[in-house]
């Protein structure tokens, strides 16, 4: 599932340096091979608008 759109997280990237962006991970249809793993972050404003980022719908599971 990674390597189509990059994830919002629901991490801070940095609150000290960045303030209030959050984390994406995974990479996008437009990036470089070795980007598409999970442990690859970018960090993005919440109100931006980009083309190759996303997320998942998630629950917990009772």
């Amino acid at each position: 599932m990674l390597g189509n759109v990059w994830e919002w997280c629901w991490d801070i990237y940095d609150a000290e340096v960045y303030g209030s962006y959050r984390v994406l991970r995974g990479g996008g249809w437009a990036d470089e091979h070795w980007s598409c793993r999970a442990s690859v972050r970018r960090r993005s404003h919440p109100t931006f608008k980009i083309d190759d980022v996303g997320f998942r719908v998630a629950r917990s599971g009772h």
